[in-house]
């Protein structure tokens, strides 16, 4: 089967552990729940964008681990597409452990493994650009991923880069500020989380280093800056919108920053709508998620309107 949106990056599985509180240094906490549940925000993303009706297929490794076969067997079940999953053998699959507060903060710890980073540029082919119509990607692993992105930009199929971690974390993770900077230039849109963003343009005011990026990058479609609780902005050439949170009692805020991306990509790249209303759908996308454990939220484009349309304006 084809598919319209090709994700290369972050595939895990998470052992969710919630407790009454994130325990200060030296103390503790008790854990009154304990999950196994599938994650990787790349995976993330591509679940929103299938739940959504935007078919999607994956590239990344994995080990030939216990957390290897979770991990194929839940993106199986979830319809993304794996004929570009690839299984390294004896090796340690992505998997993290994130403890979770009652009140939805946390704190996640990372094994990365030996598979997930070093998927290999000669995987990578021109054959897997076609029926594309989006390229998505969060840098993980680094080479192999801009490889498909200067393929993707010769081909006129758009670039979405998704900047999850500080350029310093990436730089640990293999990619150089050359890459980085190679992939921010030729996206289409590039998203930024905060930290990335702070770290990009040297300086901790939001509203000055949107400006700076921006300007210094002029990526096409633009910059969207994430500021979690806050909201995102989105900034091209021609306007800045500003878009605020869906207010919700959330139960675990792992995974929305991936929803709002996915949420994005379908409403603004599939669905053509304008950017004003993709980032509103997108924070809807995010809403939902916090409101449901784990870092998936299985939910439809029915279901997302309807939620929208339960409010009256975003909380800004």
């Amino acid at each position: 089967m084809g598919f319209s949106v090709l994700g290369l990056g972050a595939v895990a599985m998470d052992v969710v552990l919630q407790c009454e509180n994130l325990p200060m240094e030296d103390g503790f906490s008790f854990v009154y729940r304990e999950k196994l549940l599938p994650g990787g925000s790349c995976a993330n993303v591509l679940s929103v964008l299938t739940c959504l009706g935007t078919p999607s297929g994956i590239m990344a490794q994995v080990g030939d681990d216990y957390y290897g076969t979770m991990i194929g067997k839940d993106l199986n079940e979830v319809g993304i597409n794996t004929s570009h999953l690839f299984v390294k053998p004896n090796g340690t699959s992505l998997h993290t452990f994130i403890t979770i507060a009652r009140d939805g903060s946390k704190a996640i710890f990372a094994n990365m493994g030996d598979s997930l980073l070093t998927l290999s540029e000669d995987n990578i082919s021109s054959d897997m650009l076609k029926g594309i119509k989006v390229f998505y990607n969060d840098m993980f692993a680094g080479k192999p991923a801009l490889k498909l992105a200067r393929l993707c930009r010769g081909a006129g199929i758009p670039v979405v880069f998704n900047l999850q971690c500080p350029p310093a974390f990436m730089n640990l993770c293999g990619v150089s500020s050359d890459e980085l900077e190679e992939m921010i230039s030729i996206s289409h849109l590039f998203i930024s989380c905060r930290e990335g963003l702070f770290e990009l343009a040297g300086t901790e005011d939001f509203t000055d280093a949107v400006n700076k990026v921006h300007k210094k990058y002029k990526t096409e479609g633009g910059l969207v800056a994430t500021r979690g609780a806050s909201g995102a902005n989105w900034i091209n050439q021609d306007e800045h919108i500003l878009t605020g949170v869906f207010k919700v009692d959330a139960v675990d805020t792992t995974g929305a920053g991936d929803a709002f991306a996915g949420g994005l990509i379908h409403a603004y790249f599939i669905r053509r709508l304008s950017r004003e209303k993709s980032l509103k759908f997108a924070s809807a996308c995010a809403a939902l998620c916090c409101t449901r454990l784990g870092a998936r939220v299985k939910t439809s484009e029915t279901e997302v309107e309807r939620f929208i349309n339960n409010y009256s304006q975003l909380n800004v």
